[in-house]
């Protein structure tokens, strides 16, 4: 009786399939993973514009104050201007700023210029300080600016600028959200397909593992583990690629004493592509796996 010998191929390495293993990474995988790595590295770009946008406006966004100059010493005159912005519906307050308050303010902001309070109190032109009640107002500012025109009073037009971007900020919030959720959708089918195209390919040893007795979440699990895998992979290298953009820009928001840290992004870009690497993991995995029956 003749023996028949089976010999295994070479650079072909034996073992059970399936359990605890993670599956082989190729091309796809790759694929997967610059694409994700991209959408990633967006995302991240784009809060790290809102951190931005969000030191430069400062404390504005919770005290909100606009002032106006006025360089006439006549009294009647400011108290004239005063009660003009008062008529304004959406001003809440009108304080009018000694010039003994305002020099020692300007004296610690130019502590190196060599002047003295008295100096800078006889220099300084009288001050109203507004406070609003809604800086979304579509007029209230033209209004301000067509009352100090009046009396030749001029208005702080930086701090407009910083009342309108507040609102600019706080609306496009609530967008950088909503794209990020979008995107994240788009990334978990991407993983999604990836590993669909990966069970698909192993169908016949997923049906053997079933067959064999083996549970839903035993066969899943390497998967789901890949997609946790791909991820956070994906996540850590756009981290990786934000920092040139960081440093490269590091100068010029200096000027804007804006600080930008791209250490608060490591956890969010991670634990965010962790979960969509696991969301699509499952999504992958529910049909395939659940359809495979038992005999």
């Amino acid at each position: 009786m003749n023996k028949r010998t089976e010999v295994i191929p070479d650079k072909v390495t034996p073992r059970l399939p399936g359990g605890f293993h993670l599956p082989p990474f190729g091309i796809h995988q790759v694929l997967a993973l610059m694409i994700v790595c991209i959408a990633l590295w967006a995302i991240g770009a784009i809060w790290l514009g809102m951190q931005a946008a969000s030191q430069w406006v400062g404390s504005w966004q919770q005290d909100i104050h606009i002032h106006v100059y006025l360089d006439s010493a006549d009294k009647d005159q400011s108290i004239k201007l005063k009660q003009k912005l008062e008529t304004i519906p959406q001003i809440a307050a009108v304080r009018k700023i000694s010039a003994e308050e305002a020099a020692r303010w300007m004296q610690n902001w130019l502590h190196d210029a060599g002047m003295n309070q008295k100096e800078l109190a006889e220099r300084l032109p009288v001050t109203f300080e507004l406070s609003l009640l809604d800086e979304q107002s579509e007029f209230l500012f033209s209004d301000i600016r067509d009352i100090a025109s009046r009396f030749g009073a001029q208005v702080n037009e930086d701090e407009v600028n910083l009342a309108q971007a507040h609102h600019w900020i706080s609306q496009a919030r609530y967008l950088v959200w909503f794209a990020s959720l979008i995107l994240a959708l788009a990334m978990a089918l991407i993983i999604s397909n990836t590993l669909r195209m990966t069970l698909l390919a192993r169908a016949d040893e997923i049906h053997l593992m079933r067959l064999m007795g083996a549970q839903e979440w035993f066969v899943r699990m390497p998967f789901i583990l890949e997609g946790m895998v791909l991820g956070a992979g994906a996540g850590f290298i756009a981290w990786l690629l934000l920092w040139p953009v960081v440093l490269g820009s590091h100068d010029w928001f200096a000027t804007m004493q804006v600080d930008l840290s791209n250490w608060v992004l490591l956890l969010p870009l991670l634990i965010s592509g962790s979960l969509v690497g696991t969301f699509g993991a499952v999504i992958a995995t529910a049909r395939v796996v659940s359809s495979e029956s038992v005999t």
